[in-house]
């Protein structure tokens, strides 16, 4: 192998995939969770607070202690998006366009660019893994962005890009910090970044714990283990634990500070009322195997690290320790919550966090041709299936289900021809498509050259991005 080939700039894969979510952005939020949080967005940068006004049309807007109303979420994701709105309403400012549209559509751009991060976090730590010039990082990179729900929730206002982000950035961290405190504790900040948009993405601190003193461990590995070794190597794993919760608790602690000032209680959440109340063997199946919410059908090259998870498991066995664990705890976890589903969205949204780094046991892809045409077959299919969900409006769908059934989220989920899939079928066949907003930008008010440069610009970095990953796949095979 020739081991002077030049790599893919991370670069690359960042400004490619944050435009292909750019260009693929559809017009509005789908749903009403986007608004609340836009809404929220809107509150802190025009009025510096978090209260909004009651709505009957958005029950995510719940009432606090102190007779105000408040959005049930937690804060990271308006609080990211803060500069974005600045910018966009500026932008339209001086270019006295619509304020309000502006703000919103560069908004929209956040999730996109949290995807992208995701993307080049994990094409950095599977390159590290593997020898220089390999083919297989750039396609896991692949397998990643387009094989998996993570375009479609790249491009709309849901925080799943940025917990994917969030935990990704956090293991990516983790196994390449070697002895360097900084990078834990950027780890730490990464992870607690995640949970201070959703706390829930602290059920992944076990599985992320466990990675560190397992990488803490294989530090030690070749040395004798007489008792002052051992001691030495559980001394390494406690501060490298230390490292992380420093870099975490000041986003753990936003977490309850918000709760205090929304309900009087650190500890009281927005949502009061809600429990784990599904049936385990209901969501983990459904979750799995359902024809309207399985991952597989969703991401199918999952169905390949599945196949490939004993030669991942002898190969990097404290990511595969990580991955394991994860799943452990996610599957109950998400599978007894009662929208164990995860609303009227694409896919099983819940779990997207978790897919990026479910696809690095395509690291142990066999240089066999049979392999190749599974693995370019499981991610064609990926990305079809998705861009049926970014062509069209998933709301539509299930707008129909809940106008002619009782339970529509059960119908969607366990229904073939209910099952958003389908409908996005139906819709592409009927015409019904979904408008792009990148190029409706004359509704905006924006002047021609936005209007025109605009698409150009993203257009352009996608090419960039593609030409410098086929680049790299074919200069692999020679």
């Amino acid at each position: 192998m020739n081991t002077n080939k030049r790599p893919v700039p991370p670069w690359s894969i960042a400004i490619g995939f944050a435009c292909l979510c750019a260009l693929t952005l559809g017009r509005g939020f789908y749903s009403s969770d986007g608004e609340v949080m836009f809404q929220t967005t809107a509150a802190l940068v025009t009025e510096g607070k978090l209260a909004l006004p009651p709505a009957v049309g958005l029950p995510q807007i719940v009432a606090g202690h102190d007779g105000r109303f408040y959005s049930k979420y937690d804060p990271g994701l308006p609080l990211l998006a803060a500069p974005f709105y600045l910018a966009g309403d500026w932008l339209a400012a001086i270019n006295h366009a619509h304020r309000t549209q502006v703000a919103a559509l560069a908004v929209l751009l956040l999730p996109g660019l949290a995807a992208a991060v995701t993307l080049t976090a994990l094409f950095a730590l599977a390159r590290s893994l593997a020898p220089p010039g390999d083919a297989r990082p750039p396609l896991l990179t692949v397998a990643a962005g387009i094989g998996t729900p993570l375009w479609w929730y790249g491009r709309v206002l849901f925080p799943e890009a940025l917990l994917a982000c969030a935990l990704t950035a956090a293991v990516t961290l983790t196994v390449r910090a070697a002895n360097r405190p900084a990078r834990l504790i950027l780890a730490g900040a990464a992870f607690g970044a995640g949970m201070l948009t959703r706390a829930a993405l602290a059920i992944y601190a076990l599985p992320l714990a466990v990675l560190v003193l397992y990488e803490s461990a294989r530090g030690q590995a070749g040395r004798s283990e007489t008792g002052e070794e051992i001691s030495r190597a559980q001394l390494a794993g406690a501060m490298r634990l230390m490292w992380i919760a420093l870099g975490a608790l000041p986003f753990a602690a936003g977490v309850l500070i918000h709760n205090a000032l929304r309900f009087g209680d650190a500890f009281s959440t927005g949502y009061a009322g809600e429990s784990f109340s599904t049936s385990l063997w209901q969501g983990v199946s459904g979750l799995l195997l359902s024809p309207g919410k399985g991952v597989w059908l969703y991401a199918p090259p999952l169905l390949l690290s599945v196949a490939l998870w004993p030669r991942f498991w002898r190969a990097q066995r404290a990511l595969a320790c990580f991955l394991a664990l994860a799943w452990a705890v996610a599957l109950p976890f998400y599978g007894s919550w009662w929208a164990w589903d995860g609303g009227w969205a694409w896919g099983p949204r819940l779990l997207v966090p978790l897919l990026p780094l479910s696809c690095l046991p395509l690291l142990t892809l066999p240089a066999d041709r049979r392999w190749g045409w599974a693995a370019a077959l499981t991610i064609a299919s990926g990305g079809l299936v998705n861009l049926l969900g970014v062509l069209t409006n998933p709301a539509t769908h299930y707008a129909r289900l809940a106008a002619h059934h009782a339970n529509p989220a059960m119908q969607a989920a366990f229904s073939v021809t209910g099952a958003p899939i389908a409908g996005a079928l139906r819709l592409l066949v009927a015409g019904q498509t979904e408008p792009l907003a990148l190029f409706h930008l004359n509704t905006s008010g924006l002047p021609l050259t936005w209007q025109v440069g605009a698409p150009v610009l993203a257009l352009a970095g996608l090419i960039i991005g593609a030409w410098h990953l086929l680049r790299a796949l074919r200069r692999a095979q020679t």
